[in-house]
């Protein structure tokens, strides 16, 4: 095993030299394949931020969406929620703005185009646009039922004539909430699209087939027209219906179609004030935020840069680095969509997670570099002894860093799947690109030798300035920064700068500092640290994973603004559909079917009212046509007894209103559904509710199941399918947890030969995860959709510094054969590269704290929370294991142990003189 060891280190050692000796050929074959990769990621890069793209389209939940989809059409719509400013939406002058603005929504085509800096074309995606002005009242005209307008196509100006409208609009149950409010200050637009309903290109539908021939009922077709002869149309029950495949939405087709749009009601903004809730409108907000995120991004290289150059005095350094970094995230995403991968919002964690491994490579090649530099070493000679010393630790972690990531492809969500295999390339990536391009880098332009160099022009003129001079160009800066980016930002800028003084100058009396403290209290830091693990656990069991549409935005930010109000008045902003599938033609009809849709309705409204607003479907209609034809009476509001009965009053309403019609029932009558509108909540809510929603439907339509042997009841829409993705993620990720930590435990003891250390290094690396959700738990938190997925960052980046730490304390054992020898001066080389990954990561990450989009928030708070962390164990938690434990790394013969307590101060004085001499 040792001799396995230093052999790997002599490999990595001559790996520079290698390099540049072959610097054109490699550079020639890297530079083919940035470019391909880029040519990759101009033009084969798919982004889908829909809820169903997380999941197989085998999955159930996927198949009754689109089930649903081939029978209605889109379940994607915008509720265009809108507050009258005169404070009465029937009003003459807003009921005139609703009627124009619908207008042109229907009749976009006729708009000019020229008023609009949008595409208008974008609005073809509107199948149907539904308001008050569209509205049907069902009267009856002697035998006859008319649907009328419950506003006149001529909009009175007469207070008497809008009263009565207003009245006849309260009285109908079924509109009031969804077009509006109970007070008539709110209203709404119900926009239905085509999003995620469109067929793929080459779809093609089986009738359109050459061998497709009309059946004989369309025999007396040319009679029938000329009143020869009759026509009756039959439905084959043994006919199957095709799978249409659906093209999947990307998230710039909502942001287009929204900046249409809102370009056009923005028309009317004088008159009604807009609440836009639905996917298209909170799509093209998370675009935006990614927007951001770019900018928050740029901002983290800002402060990389800076603490780069800072920590390590050299432009080169910095420059080379970030290079480095930046082709393995190009190689990343060209590979990966050049397989015809799509990519999910999961990228922006990707990217992170393969910046923050790839800084930690360079920076502890960089800093074992810098040493053997200020030694008097010659470049090539410290470059090799650079590689000799980090580049086997470097391969660890990133072989331990891919198999935790790469433990999620085990998950039943493919973008998870996509984000695992992904991260394990992209480490990959950054190990290739530190092993083979940054030598070459360094070759062309290396950093100097020089450990005092003189002071530029800036620097002299601070040095010689007096106290008060420095301390009010403090303060013109610090105002300047503020006035610039705001208060809170200016104010991280601030500390950035203050850190990275602070550790350039107090680093060695920091990293001097540990062993002596873990020295003399080992006991003291265990009981701190499992303190800290203990209460982490606890926290850990209390959180609940929970994931809010509206609390992924900040307070006053306009996609939770909308939410809110449109849970306030009107009928909420998410929509639930109950899909009905008899079986059988005209199941529909029977009088049984609707009586059981309408007591599924009328139990979900009385048993879930902080969670359902309301409810309407195909009995609704039923109900609504037998009073209107019974004088309306109020007694016939209910189902009719007989199939009879209920087929001549759905002719009746099919003949007023085929559109309504359509949009409730299939032809056939064989299919229907259960539009439920509720109000806004989180998944675990919801999750509670969809189990007590599936014991209702099966108590309710259970006896119906002999009746209709083929009956069957699904609930599908985007919530459930987030409940679906959400309960997946959740399950996705303990597993892959357990597996990572399994695999990571084994890979640590085969690597550092000894069981015991393996198991020693892996509580540094448990801890940090443990007190990010640990500390969302006792915060009452709750984990989404994003937070969940911060273990496996968390894990790559701690285990990154602890397997450095723990790989070169096992090589000095074995040279040194001293384990007080080995520690000090693993904290000494070790420690210095720690501290200044996990200060770069640290405030890099903390910088995502700023992000309007609050699951990346609290991604970057908690994750710098949790490298700190990583940072403390390496330095204080490593080394006091490492003095109770003592193991010995499969090591044989003599070995010195750790000196006593009191001799601490004058063990590093010696050690230091040793190193110096």
């Amino acid at each position: 095993m040792e001799n396995g060891l230093l052999v790997l280190s002599r490999f990595f050692a001559s790996t520079p030299a290698v390099m540049v000796r072959h610097k054109i050929l490699v550079c020639l074959l890297l530079l083919i394949g940035t470019l391909l990769s880029a040519y990759s990621i101009a033009t084969r890069t798919s982004l889908d931020m829909s809820i169903d793209s997380f999941l197989d389209q085998s999955d159930p939940a996927i198949e009754a969406l689109n089930s649903f989809r081939t029978q209605f059409g889109s379940d994607d719509s915008v509720f265009l929620v809108y507050e009258a400013r005169d404070g009465n939406v029937f009003s003459a002058a807003s009921l005139r703005a609703v009627r124009e603005l619908t207008d042109k929504l229907r009749n976009w085509r006729d708009l000019d185009a020229d008023n609009y800096s949008a595409d208008l074309t974008e609005l073809d995606q509107i199948r149907r646009v539904q308001s008050i002005t569209t509205l049907r009242i069902q009267r009856v005209d002697g035998d006859t039922l008319r649907s009328d307008r419950l506003v006149p196509d001529v909009i009175p100006d007469d207070p008497a004539a809008l009263a009565t409208i207003r009245q006849e609009a309260m009285a109908e149950d079924d509109f009031k909430l969804a077009f509006y409010s109970a007070d008539a200050r709110f209203g709404a637009l119900m926009l239905q699209t085509t999003f995620g309903a469109e067929p793929l290109p080459d779809f093609e539908p089986a009738v359109n087939a050459d061998d497709i021939t009309l059946g004989d009922s369309f025999s007396n077709f040319d009679s029938a027209t000329t009143g020869d002869g009759g026509f009756d149309l039959f439905y084959d029950e043994s006919a199957t219906v095709q799978d249409i495949p659906f093209q999947t939405v990307d998230m710039l087709e909502y942001q287009r179609f929204y900046s249409s749009l809102s370009q056009v009601f923005a028309d009317v903004e004088d008159t009604l004030e807009f609440y836009p809730v639905g996917n298209p409108p909170l799509m093209a907000w998370v675009y935006e935020v990614l927007q951001q995120f770019a900018w928050l991004a740029v901002g983290m290289v800002a402060i990389f840069v800076f603490l780069l150059r800072t920590l390590f005095g050299s432009f080169s350094a910095v420059v080379w680095s970030i290079l480095t970094i930046a082709l393995s995230l190009a190689w990343t995403w060209g590979i990966t969509v050049a397989f015809g991968v799509t990519l999910s919002t999961m990228i922006s964690l990707t990217m992170l997670l393969v910046f923050a491994v790839g800084i930690a490579d360079c920076v502890h090649v960089m800093s074992a570099y810098f040493v053997y530099r200020q030694q008097g070493q010659q470049h090539d000679q410290a470059l090799a002894g650079a590689y000799g010393k980090t580049g086997l630790a470097i391969m660890v972690t990133t072989i331990t860093t891919m198999t935790g990531v790469l433990a999620l492809t085990t998950s039943g969500l493919i973008p998870i799947r996509v984000f695992g295999a992904m991260s394990a390339l992209g480490v990959f990536m950054a190990f290739f690109f530190t092993l083979v391009l940054l030598p070459i880098l360094l070759s062309v332009w290396h950093p100097g030798a020089n450990q005092n160099p003189k002071p530029g022009r800036l620097q002299a003129f601070w040095q010689q300035a007096t106290l008060p001079v420095q301390g009010l160009l403090i303060i013109v800066a610090l105002a300047t920064i503020m006035w610039l980016t705001g208060i809170a930002l200016g104010l991280y800028i601030a500390l950035i700068g203050a850190l990275a003084l602070g550790i350039l100058r107090w680093q060695d009396r920091l990293l001097e500092a540990c062993s002596p403290l873990v020295a003399n209290r080992p006991v003291t830091i265990l009981l701190i640290f499992a303190a800290i693990f203990t209460t982490s656990l606890y926290g850990t069991s209390q959180v609940q994973i929970d994931s809010n549409v509206s609390e992924l935005a900040r307070q006053g930010s306009p996609p939770r603004v909308a939410y809110n109000m449109v849970d306030e008045h009107m009928a909420g902003a998410q929509s639930i559909s109950i899909m009905i599938d008899s079986g059988i033609s005209d199941g529909l009809m029977e009088p049984a079917l609707l009586r059981a849709m309408d007591s599924l309705q009328t139990r979900i409204v009385n048993r879930y009212p902080d969670e359902v607003s309301r409810t309407y479907s195909l009995a609704n209609i039923v109900k609504d046509t037998n009073q209107v034809m019974n004088q309306d009476n109020d007694q016939f509001y209910r189902i009719p007894d007989s199939a009879i009965t209920v087929s001549q009053l759905m002719y009746l309403f099919n003949s007023a209103n085929p559109e309504e019609r359509r949009s409730l029932v299939s032809d056939d009558f064989s299919r229907s559904h259960i539009t439920i509108n509720a109000y806004n909540a989180g998944s675990y809510q919801y999750q509670l509710f969809f189990e007590e929603l599936g014991a209702e439907i099966d108590a309710v339509f259970e006896p119906l199941q002999a009746q209709f042997p083929e009956l069957e009841v699904t609930v599908t829409g985007s919530v459930p399918l987030m409940m679906r993705a959400m309960d997946e993620i959740a399950q996705s990720q303990y597993s892959s947890f357990l597996l990572a930590l399994a695999v990571i435990s084994v890979i640590m003891i085969l690597t550092l030969g000894s069981v015991q250390a393996g198991l020693i290094s892996i509580v540094p690396n448990l801890i940090p995860a443990l007190l990010a959700f640990g500390l969302m738990g006792l915060l009452n938190i709750p984990l989404d959709t994003d937070t969940l997925l911060i273990a496996p960052v968390i894990i790559g980046i701690a285990v990154d510094d602890t397997i450095h730490f723990m790989t070169h304390y096992r090589v000095e054992l074995t040279r040194t054969r001293n384990m007080q020898q080995a520690l000090d001066s693993t904290v000494r080389d070790v420690g210095r590269a720690v501290l200044f990954t996990t200060m770069i990561l640290g405030l890099g990450f903390a910088i995502l704290g700023f992000s309007e989009y609050l699951g990346m928030a609290k991604i970057g708070i908690f994750g710098a929370l949790a490298i700190l962390m990583a940072l403390l164990c390496d330095l204080l938690l490593l080394p006091a294991l490492l003095m109770k434990l003592k193991p010995r790394f499969g090591l044989k013969g003599p070995i010195q142990g750790f000196a006593p307590r009191g001799d601490a101060d004058t063990r590093i004085a010696s050690n230091q003189a040793g190193d110096n001499a």
